[in-house]
């Protein structure tokens, strides 16, 4: 410890106040000054009359801090419709889950022998890409030096219990990160033939309107990655197939239930890509799930189907886009089928999906489209720090084959 100066310090404040209480009976002493003045004809005049009385200060300017209107969602509002719309947003899921979307999108489900549509380009990839993959996953879930506020916990058994806030790395920051680094791979892995035909697009917002009977429906979705490219990919069946496949009956339940109505809304179409950019053809999109983001409105857990529903609305929605801007706004049937092949993930389990869509036309139950769904892959069982060591268990190296082979489907 070391030891400074003392420094010593008066307070002259103090003594100056005490000069004024001491002098302040002080009788003003008369010098003489005045008379001696006067015998120079200098006048002498009493500092009332030479000193102006002090001005009254302007009146103080009052200053309306203009605070933001209150948004009434009423008939003012300037957007405000008489017809209601129904509105599917990101953190949205049906309530009947997967039939639900299909009745809505007017899609049916092929047999799982469609699925060899892609199963046959899969390829034998060099033993290092494995090696590879489980350092894209160590880097994306372990050595990510971001830290986040993480949600909070809670634990059924003891509603009340507050458990202390952790820090660390979201899921969708795992998502985002392994998907961007994988595909970065698949790049690198099919060569500049290839990826100058690709190009990927992060968090495109699509808004599309769409008229089912007498309903006005509404789907404001976002794209978390897209693909596209310069060909585009070769149809599942034909058009005129699957008609003996029929939607399913929800009754009594009404096709949208669940959805959000509201009469403040935008008639305006959202799509992401130029008509005139040379990658105009969705290829591949990647759907992220984050539970933290998807709730459900009965505040019960989120099911497997309601998933799958959400995944499909979007797929649907990217691909009624792409058809429009292809063959015409007014088009219902279209001349030929639009693909697009679809990878939803929530950073660990993986589901392979293949959406054909036939008709714009969502009233015309004789035209369907079609989706196809390959197996589910999970790509890790265990991605954490054990005891401090940084443990990666139960990879599956199928889980990035069949990605490498979606991207190059259609080269």
């Amino acid at each position: 410890m070391k030891f400074t100066r003392v420094l010593y310090k008066q307070n002259i404040g103090r003594n100056i106040v005490n000069i004024w209480y001491v002098q302040r009976e002080r009788k003003i002493r008369y010098d003489n000054a005045e008379h001696h003045l006067s015998k120079f004809g200098v006048s002498i005049k009493e500092a009332s009359e030479v000193v102006h009385p002090k001005s009254e200060p302007p009146a103080k300017l009052k200053f309306e801090f203009l605070r933001p209107r209150k948004i009434e969602f009423n008939e003012t509002h300037p957007d405000w419709k008489t017809q209601p719309c129904l509105v599917f947003k990101d953190h949205n899921v049906l309530q009947e889950g997967f039939c639900q979307a299909q009745i809505l999108t007017n899609t049916v489900c092929l047999p799982d022998s469609s699925s060899n549509y892609i199963q046959d380009s899969f390829l034998d990839l060099p033993e290092h890409v494995d090696d590879i993959v489980k350092r894209i996953i160590s880097t994306s879930n372990i050595f990510d030096a971001h830290q986040e506020l993480l949600p909070k916990k809670k634990d059924p058994e003891r509603p009340a219990w507050v458990f202390p806030r952790d820090y660390g790395l979201t899921d969708c920051r795992k998502m985002r990160n392994l998907s961007k680094k994988l595909l970065q791979l698949c790049e690198s892995l099919s060569g500049p033939d290839i990826a100058q035909k690709r190009c990927i697009l992060y968090d495109g917002v699509v808004q599309l309107n769409l008229d089912k009977e007498s309903n006005l429906i509404q789907f404001i979705l976002r794209s978390d990655v897209m693909i596209t490219s310069k060909n585009p990919l070769k149809p599942i069946k034909s058009s005129s197939s699957g008609t003996e496949i029929n939607l399913p009956n929800m009754y009594p339940m009404h096709y949208t239930i669940g959805l959000d109505k509201t009469n403040v809304y935008k008639n305006e179409d959202i799509y992401p890509i130029s008509s005139t950019s040379p990658w105009n053809n969705v290829h591949t999109i990647f759907v992220h799930y984050d539970p933290v983001e998807v709730k459900n409105k009965t505040e019960l857990p989120v099911t497997e189907t309601q998933i799958f529903s959400r995944t499909l609305i979007k797929t649907y929605t990217i691909a009624a886009f792409y058809a429009r801007q292809k063959f015409g706004s007014s088009v219902k049937k279209l001349p030929e089928p639009v693909t697009i092949q679809c990878i939803q993930s929530d950073g660990k389990n993986y589901h392979f999906f293949v959406f054909q869509l036939n008709s714009l036309d969502v009233n015309d139950v004789n035209v369907k489209n079609f989706w196809c769904a390959l197996s589910p892959l999970t790509l890790y069982e265990k991605a954490e720090y054990d005891n401090g060591r940084p443990v990666i268990e139960g990879y599956n190296p199928e889980v990035f084959k069949r990605i490498f082979a979606f991207y190059k489907n259609g080269n």
